[in-house]
This record gives structure tokens, C-alpha cells and sequence, in this order.
């Protein structure tokens, strides 16, 4: 799948992926984009890349530019919610009528620090809750930091609480979203 984005006199192609054959460079876009943020640890951001082992088994959708990756993000699918990345810092009681899967969970979203403000996780938020949708996904789950609250809210996702800090980042809050779909 790809589609042609234009923004302003910039020409952009949103891609997914249909294997993970370009890792290495959303692993280094991630690193890239998020090194230098408040509430991280400098430690585990000191490495080339950030790439686990969910990655792998994702889809994967990319913005480039000239064939660089300038934004990226990943969906993962899940018919338990014991296996969505970081379930073990969200008490899974506290989902209560959600707790129905298939689940899809949007991960991993970064855009290159040169490029935010051109809208692009709107669009990468959006092709994701397509696919999930169109692959029976009866729950979609973010785990979004503060400033991404209002956007996914817009998309439908309501917060139901906080989980508990990743080890990559610390200091930084991160909440628990979902979006139910009918």
C-alpha cells in the first residue's frame, strides 16, 4: 500500500510495510527523535537503534521523503490482552467492558524532529485504526504521553488511566486510551 502526500511544495509517500524489511532505519528514526526528550533515559537512548522483539511480528507504516524515513509506526494485533507490548504496566481489571479482544495496539509512532508540525500522525494514526479496523480488531489500544491525548480522543479513544512508567522513559507519563470498535 502506498499513497502520495503533498504538503505544501513537499512530496511525501506513506507506505505500509507488508514485512519489516526497513527496521533499522525506524529503529534509528526512534532513537533520533527521542533522545533528546524530557523524562527519558539517556542510557538506553544512548544505542543506534530501538527495535524489540514486537517489531517483528507488526505492521509497519513509514513517511519518506526521497526514500528517508521521515515518520513511522507500527500496529501490533492481539487476541489476548496479556500479549499487547507493555500489558504488564496497565492492571488489566481496570479495562472492564473492554477486555474483549481481538485487540490491536498502535505503538511506536516518531516523526524526525525536522518534520513535525506537516500533520503526519494524523495520517499514520489514521491508516492504522483503518487496518485495524478492516482486520477485526473489536479493541484498539494507545499508550499515548499527554500531548497525544486530544488527538486520538478526536479519533474516538477515550483515556481510562495512567500506566506505569516504560523503563526507556522514565520520568514520563504515559497514559492508557482505547477505542471500541462497533
Amino acid at each position: 500500500m502506498e499513497k502520495c502526500l503533498e504538503i505544501g511544495n513537499e512530496k511525501f509517500l506513506l507506505t505500509r510495510l507488508d514485512s519489516p524489511e526497513r527496521l533499522d532505519e525506524m529503529g534509528a528514526l526512534r532513537v533520533l527523535a527521542w533522545k533528546d526528550e524530557q523524562g527519558i533515559s539517556k542510557d538506553f537512548f544512548a544505542q543506534n537503534a530501538w527495535i524489540d522483539s514486537d517489531d517483528q511480528r507488526a505492521f509497519h507504516w513509514i513517511i519518506s521523503k526521497d526514500n528517508v524515513i521521515v515518520a513511522a509506526a507500527r500496529l501490533s494485533f492481539h487476541n489476548e490482552y496479556n500479549t499487547v507490548p507493555h500489558a504488564d504496566l496497565f492492571d488489566e481489571n481496570a479495562l472492564g467492558t473492554f477486555n474483549t479482544g481481538p485487540f490491536a495496539s498502535l505503538n511506536r509512532l516518531v516523526v524526525a524532529p525536522s518534520y513535525r508540525g506537516y500533520n503526519f500522525s494524523s495520517v499514520l494514526d489514521k491508516a492504522r485504526l483503518s487496518f485495524a479496523e478492516e482486520h477485526g480488531a473489536k479493541v484498539i489500544i494507545a499508550q499515548p504521553i499527554a500531548s497525544r491525548i486530544k488527538p486520538l480522543e478526536d479519533l474516538g479513544f477515550i483515556c481510562i488511566g495512567k500506566i506505569r512508567p516504560l523503563f526507556q522513559m522514565p520520568e514520563r507519563q504515559i497514559y492508557f486510551m482505547v477505542k471500541e470498535i462497533l
